[in-house]
């Protein structure tokens, strides 16, 4: 791994910062990365502040205003921060990008100022992409792939057909309806992410490509496309989980449109039922009636937890309760609601208990039935419902 390590000024015990490259082999042009920070001192110290920024050569900024904020946290030993950072293109020089940063710490009633110096190579794959394209989304991969890719139509097919399952779920088109392409790109800190370009983590894409030759739909692809579906997420999504959720949500739907010819391999098991279960080839409705179903019952049966520790799966069990019990055509009313809210020029809520009385005034509107004893089971904060109905016309 690329390390850097700066010896700073001197406050009792010399506390030392070290930045590392967690993408050694560099990060992609206009594309995300991950580093570290650790500050390790053999006595007590508080972590004031820290930050970051691109550089020329010389030390002169580039590529717009850097990064960092208040930290105020007291340390023993080490402090590390993990981040994800954006490569702008205006920050490479010569295939090197140069991060500059500092950590304040306080020891002993003194401040420094520890720096610190990171070097990114710009990463790029080995071979041209070629791009093969279905009606609705594309696939960008290296050219090498395609000799032994043996099921691309296949697959097309499959991701088209979810594309269409979501439209008809959600009644969005992203991107105006333009076509959609799942990149190969270099490797980042994730699997893939999301947007009219799906950047696909070349590591694993391998892999990916065997999976589908093998009958197997990829849950990954699916997910992403998920994501991009949710162009009024501001009115719906109130934290990291439940984005992830709605991403799931879309997919159950356009996984059991596919139905059983199609197969997954996934973790079947969950925290309460064969926790710990490898992975194993299962049916859409598998994944749905096995996985997200009873994934919330530890959530239940701890009444310790409030709504806002819930993860993803937690959220997409309560979710998928309901779906169970009422249909898809509440959700599919409760997405156009939204749509129609935003066309009339409303302003989404802003708060996460708010997103969420919103959403169960919906719901409660779509299905005919009294959902908020479901919702207070399930500990969400629908305290606000009326105000939310009152405000918005539901």
């Amino acid at each position: 791994m690329v390390t850097a390590v700066l010896f700073a000024l001197c406050l009792g015990p010399s506390p030392t910062v070290q930045a590392t490259n967690k993408q050694p082999k560099g990060w992609m042009r206009a594309g995300w990365g991950g580093y570290g920070v650790k500050v390790t001192s053999p006595s007590p110290f508080r972590v004031v502040r820290w930050n970051a920024r691109w550089v020329d050569t010389a030390g002169k900024p580039v590529a717009g205003d850097g990064w960092g904020g208040a930290v105020n946290v007291e340390a023993s030993g080490d402090w590390t921060l993990d981040e994800v950072g954006y490569l702008s293109p205006e920050a490479i020089r010569d295939g090197v990008a140069h991060m500059d940063g500092t950590v304040t710490v306080a020891q002993d009633g003194q401040e420094a100022v520890l720096p610190f110096k990171l070097d990114v190579p710009e990463a790029k794959l080995t071979e041209p992409l070629k791009t093969i394209k279905g009606k609705t989304v594309g696939i960008a991969l290296q050219e090498s792939r395609y000799k032994t890719f043996k099921s691309s139509k296949r697959a097309l097919n499959w991701i088209d057909r979810c594309y269409q399952s979501m439209i008809e779920l959600t009644g969005e088109k992203p991107f105006g309806g333009r076509l959609m392409v799942f990149k190969e790109s270099p490797a980042h800190p994730w699997w893939a992410y999301a947007g009219e370009e799906m950047i696909l983590n070349t590591d694993y894409v391998g892999q990916t490509l065997q999976e589908f030759d093998k009958g197997l739909i990829s849950f990954g692809w699916v997910h992403e496309v998920g994501h991009n579906f949710d162009t009024l997420g501001d009115w719906y999504i109130w934290n990291s989980p439940s984005a992830e959720y709605q991403a799931n949500l879309k997919l159950s739907y356009a996984l059991e449109g596919l139905g059983d010819e199609v197969r997954l391999n996934v973790k079947k098991g969950t925290p309460l039922y064969a926790p710990g279960s490898p992975t194993s080839i299962i049916r859409p409705s598998e994944l749905i009636d096995a996985f997200f179903m009873p994934f919330g019952d530890g959530y239940l049966a701890d009444p310790s937890r409030k709504w806002d520790t819930l993860s993803s799966d937690e959220i997409h069990a309560f979710y998928m309760r309901i779906e169970k019990t009422y249909g898809w055509e509440p959700f599919k009313r409760t997405y156009r609601t939204y749509r129609r809210l935003a066309n009339e020029g409303k302003k989404p809520p802003e708060t996460p208990e708010e997103k969420i009385a919103l959403n169960a005034a919906i719901m409660i509107k779509e299905t005919g039935a009294d959902l908020l004893p479901a919702f207070r089971l399930w500990r969400f904060p629908v305290e606000k419902v009326e105000e939310m109905k009152a405000r918005y016309g539901i």
